[in-house]
């Protein structure tokens, strides 16, 4: 063979010594203090609170040695007004939840269209998150005054009779949900934007060319590339509405005769007012058994949607 023919070989890797491996455990060691946090912050205070719920009665905050009473703190706190608290909690969030996203998805698909200034009405809907709960309840506890309220002489310049909000059951309900809805609706809408922005422009362009209109393109293309998106805004929405307290603090302070009191305030009220802290304790466990039901329901819903799309 020609001495030259060597330099004509394919260049070949000297063989590594050994092989660089990335220790198993790294991963894990990025992740263990937010793990840690949850734990300690999340996770220990609600198992103290599951063991609270079963001991000591319903006074139980003065107790050295609690006896254990099992669900007797449970049964006694839904007969005591838990159950009444848990109705008017499920109206609330029901009508929380229509509302909120009903209004966010309308909204969100008017700002979504291509209108000249459009984009400058987008910031008006984040301001009623940003502001203080306390500050904007007491102005609208302000406007339902019965007798010098804006709604009052309102009502009164239209000829209709003057309205109580804070005496009538229903129609505090009706003002409490009316104002969470303002508040919060503001956030569906931002998060209804940024789903639609994600949205394929070629593919509703092409069904606007083949001739459909602006209803069968929502209906057939744009709220099915939506479910993911409205089944997280649903599990937000869902949990906001659960944890509803500020507004009826300063609003209605529970009232009249407990038509406003959800299930947050009944916590509230019977374990830092009435020191009844075994059955605030056991509303407490049942609100969290309530959510996280939900939650996952919700969240199974999206792993269903992605087997079916696969």
């Amino acid at each position: 063979m020609p001495a030259t023919s060597r330099w004509l070989r394919p260049a070949t890797r000297p063989a590594p010594s050994g092989r660089v491996r990335r220790p198993r455990a790294l991963p894990y060691a990025f992740v263990a203090p937010a793990v840690g946090l949850t734990v300690l912050f999340s996770l220990v205070p609600l198992g103290m609170l599951a063991y609270r719920s079963l001991y000591g009665g319903g006074n139980n905050v003065f107790a050295t040695h609690p006896a254990f009473v099992g669900l007797q703190n449970y049964r006694d706190a839904l007969a005591q007004g838990g159950a009444h608290a848990l109705e008017v909690t499920a109206i609330y969030t029901i009508g929380f939840i229509l509302l909120t996203m009903g209004l966010g998805l309308g909204v969100a698909l008017l700002l979504d269209l291509k209108l000249p200034g459009i984009d400058r009405l987008r910031a008006p809907f984040i301001i009623p998150l940003v502001v203080p709960t306390v500050a904007t309840a007491l102005i609208w506890a302000n406007l339902f005054a019965p007798q010098f309220g804006l709604v009052n002489r309102v009502l009164s310049y239209l000829g209709l009779p003057q309205a109580d909000f804070t005496s009538s059951p229903s129609l505090a309900l009706v003002m409490v949900l009316t104002f969470g809805v303002w508040q919060f609706f503001g956030e569906n809408v931002i998060l209804y934007l940024a789903a639609l922005k994600t949205l394929p422009v070629d593919l509703l362009e092409a069904a606007g060319v083949d001739g459909a209109g602006a209803w069968r393109r929502f209906r057939h293309i744009r709220w099915p590339l939506l479910r993911r998106a409205t089944i997280v805004i649903s599990v937000i929405t869902t949990l906001t509405g659960l944890q509803t307290f500020t507004q009826i603090y300063v609003l209605t302070g529970g009232g009249p005769n407990g038509a406003t009191t959800p299930i947050v305030y009944y916590i509230f009220s019977t374990g830092f007012q009435q020191f009844n802290t075994g059955y605030a304790d056991a509303m407490a466990v049942v609100l969290f058994l309530i959510s996280l039901v939900i939650t996952v329901a919700q969240v199974s819903l999206i792993g269903r949607g992605a087997r079916r799309d696969a």
